[in-house]
């Protein structure tokens, strides 16, 4: 083997072993985003505007369609209980794919979610669509909402 392709061999070998070393961090972040957004699930679930609103970082956001975005967990409880008193609704989500940063202090989620509730007619009210939420690592250990954006599959007007 000449020396150039046992250098070329060497780095690509490193190369792997780095990126295997930081992919394990990655992995024990991503697991920890993907049961922080769990959990967020379980507190929309439940309807507690406040449990809810606790996985959103000072500051944090959600940029909800057709409306501006709601800054900070003020706006945000004021929001979800206006949510959370619609009849009939219910909120559930499936993450698809969650990645952290090789920091291990900032990740994402994103996939689907199905939303209903019932209209002032008491017709239910169908939607589905996809979201991306941008997760913080905190100073004491636990994953907050930093950005919660979400849309309709559904075409404008339904």
């Amino acid at each position: 083997m000449k020396a150039r392709e046992a250098i070329v061999l060497a780095m690509m070998v490193l190369t792997v072993v780095l990126a295997a070393s930081g992919q394990e961090g990655n992995a024990k972040a991503a697991a920890a985003i993907r049961k922080a957004d769990q959990d967020w699930m379980a507190a929309f679930a439940a309807k507690d505007v406040n449990q809810a609103a606790s996985f959103v970082a000072p500051g944090g956001a959600m940029y909800e369609p057709n409306a501006p975005a709601t800054l900070g967990q003020e706006a945000i409880k004021k929001s979800l209980g206006g949510m959370f008193q619609m009849t009939g609704e219910k909120l559930t989500w499936t993450p698809t794919l969650v990645e952290a940063a090789k920091s291990g202090d900032l990740g994402f989620s994103s996939g689907t979610y199905e939303f209903s509730f019932k209209d002032p007619s008491g017709k239910t009210v169908n939607d589905k669509g996809k979201y991306v939420t941008v997760w913080k690592k905190q100073p004491d250990g636990s994953w907050k909402v930093v950005r919660d954006i979400f849309n309709s599959d559904l075409p404008a007007g339904h």
